[in-house]
């Protein structure tokens, strides 16, 4: 059993160093033994992709318009995820069958797995030279900063393999600090995939934590002097459904002395619930996301927290399509509540490479890291012109909101607007007598 499961792993690793074109013919065989083995039961999402692909003309375009074709039309970016969550259900399926069963068809279904993940691997390479990438403005900023000697918190869920893996290549990792006994998830892997790829120098502190914990996570990262960003791509917590007091008064104290960036939401609607008019346009309803209930958390600590000392430093990220000329279609956007609008700023995290999954992951989870690792070159660069850890974080916060452009969408939808990080410098290194004339 030990030599088919090695033979398999060397099968998907091998492909992964090698991709090759995405071979159809073999991809479907593949589905149609694992759909026999299983046995699967539902009509899967993997058929229309294989169609789709043989269906598309990649030749007809070239350039931006090749990009468009192939994310805007064609959704290439979701295919990977769909195939994914296939596999992984099928493999939960092949679990209900018995010892004996599964014994005797290991071989075929983990190869059967393989090639299809092969597939997968195969599309993701196509389309990844045609993925915008970061729309922050940042390439004159990442040139001259990287992120060296400031400490950015992730509070999420991690995979502790694949954390052992980005430690292995970054040795600004620090080991995972655990609360509770908070569920494997690859996650956090992708934050930290995120933050890496804009502010590479950065110290990454991974916390992670299961709900009735939360409170613990919160108070040690609120202690670590040393921590300048903290990212939270997760819910508020909540006790009798209500925003906690406990975690509300750590992030009020937290919000003195540090960058905290946390995602809006993925639940299709504004604060208040109203669905979105890019959905309505599609004929859509509001997502009912599991976490509708961090909405009224977000307004409730803002209410709490206006007028208190660091208000600003918490910064919310609303999610963006991939050329960042509409929010996405999961985006929770501020609505008309003016205090999210103040603090929000409008972020392509649709369609973000992960190393991690190996895929192209979407949700404003995935463009709050984005947020957190322009802060930190923002904060590299406040140090490098000699002000203190505390008028850093000051400044790369009033830069930041300064500078962000209004984009078409109203304020209701985007808040302050795009992100651009060469303005955002430029206010960063103005001098104290510049700033106050």
């Amino acid at each position: 059993m030990n030599k088919v499961i090695l033979t398999v792993l060397l099968i998907v690793f091998s492909f992964k160093g090698f991709a090759s074109d995405p071979n159809v013919e073999q991809a479907r065989e593949s589905l149609d033994t694992i759909k026999e083995l299983t046995p699967w039961p539902w009509e899967e999402p993997v058929t229309p992709i294989f169609d789709s692909y043989l269906a598309a003309d990649f030749d007809q375009y070239q350039g931006r318009e090749k990009s468009i074709y192939m994310i805007e039309e064609l959704l290439m970016h979701k295919w990977g995820q769909s195939i994914t969550e296939f596999i992984v259900l099928a493999e939960l399926l092949y679990t209900f069958q018995t010892e004996e069963y599964q014994e005797e068809n290991r071989l075929a279904f983990e190869k059967a797995i393989a090639e299809l993940d092969v597939f997968r691997l195969a599309i993701n390479e196509l389309l990844l030279p045609y993925v915008p990438s970061y729309k922050l403005k940042q390439k004159k900023l990442a040139k001259r900063f990287d992120g060296e000697g400031v400490v950015v918190g992730v509070f999420d869920l991690f995979d502790p393999v694949r954390l052992q893996q980005q430690r292995e290549q970054y040795p600004n990792i620090e080991a995972e600090i655990q609360f509770g006994d908070p569920i494997t998830f690859l996650h956090g892997n992708t934050v930290i995939d995120i933050i890496l790829d804009i502010a590479p120098k950065a110290t990454i502190v991974p916390v992670s934590t299961e709900s009735k914990t939360y409170n613990e996570a919160m108070e040690y990262l609120r202690n670590r002097e040393d921590i300048s960003v903290i990212n939270m791509s997760r819910a508020f917590h909540i006790t009798d459904d209500q925003l906690d007091p406990e975690f509300a008064n750590h992030l009020s104290n937290i919000l003195q002395t540090k960058i905290f960036t946390k995602s809006m939401g993925n639940t299709g609607t504004d604060l208040e619930g109203v669905n979105t008019d890019v959905r309505k346009s599609r004929g859509l309803p509001p997502l009912g996301s599991f976490f509708t209930y961090d909405l009224e958390l977000i307004k409730a600590f803002l209410a709490q927290n206006h007028g208190q000392p660091g208000e600003k430093n918490l910064m919310f990220a609303i999610n963006l399509q991939p050329f960042s000329n509409e929010v996405s279609l999961t985006a929770t956007v501020p609505g008309y509540n003016e205090l999210a609008i103040n603090q929000s700023f409008a972020i392509a995290g649709d369609a973000v490479y992960s190393d991690s999954s190996n895929n192209f992951e979407s949700g404003s989870s995935f463009a709050a890291p984005q947020l957190a690792a322009i802060s930190v070159l923002l904060l590299d660069a406040a140090q490098h012109y000699g002000y203190s850890k505390t008028e850093a974080t000051q400044r790369v916060v009033k830069a930041l909101r300064k500078s962000a452009r209004r984009t078409g969408l109203g304020s209701h939808y985007t808040g302050l607007g795009y992100i651009d990080a060469h303005k955002a410098l430029n206010r960063v290194r103005q001098s104290k007598k510049h700033e106050h004339h």
